[in-house]
């Protein structure tokens, strides 16, 4: 590369600070430490070698303990059993549930058709039907004062011929827009 004439050579890379140093105690570490390491490693083989086989008996021995608890076939139809068992019990609950349930939906049929028949007896004999709005006389609002100075009046917050579309008491209000004819024909 040339630059006015002046030969311009580019900086070479240097290996940083760091990585020396880094590199400079490995090094120190490994030369003072080596056989330490070399001896540690020759002895980890060995022990795992002795000890292996033991190892893999003992885990298979648990192994066996656990699937003779969780999959001896006793255990397991015992389990069985006692699941069957729940379900039945609930399964007895829910009819006896589901039996109760018909039976008071059997009275309130009863008892409507009896209201049904006394009304129409009623009728027959001219004295009208009773009230469907009210089921009994203890339903029927009472009329006395009584409720009625117990209730406060309510506040009216806005007059009756109030609506907010057509202004209110402004006269800047909404007004709907003329309908002309449409079409240039009117």
């Amino acid at each position: 590369m040339e630059m006015d004439g002046e030969d311009v050579v580019p900086p070479e890379n240097e290996t940083p600070e760091a990585i020396k140093e880094s590199a400079n105690f490995v090094t120190i570490f490994l030369a003072q430490y080596g056989w330490f390491i070399v001896f540690g490693i020759i002895a980890l083989i060995f022990l795992k070698n002795k000890f292996e086989p033991s190892l893999q008996k003992l885990k298979k021995k648990r192994e066996d303990n656990y699937y003779a608890q969780h999959y001896d076939a006793t255990t397991t139809q015992a389990r069985h059993e006692s699941m069957m068992a729940a379900r039945l019990r609930m399964q007895e609950r829910y009819d006896e549930d589901a039996r109760i349930a018909e039976e008071e939906r059997k009275k309130k049929e009863e008892q409507k058709r009896k209201e049904k028949i006394e009304d129409w007896d009623r009728h027959v004999e001219g004295k009208g039907y009773r009230s469907k709005i009210y089921k009994s006389e203890q339903d029927v609002p009472s009329t006395s004062s009584s409720t009625n100075k117990d209730k406060k009046p309510k506040q009216q917050l806005r007059q009756n011929d109030y609506n907010p579309l057509m202004g209110g008491y402004s006269a800047g209000g909404y007004r709907p827009s003329r309908r002309s004819g449409f079409g240039g024909g009117g």
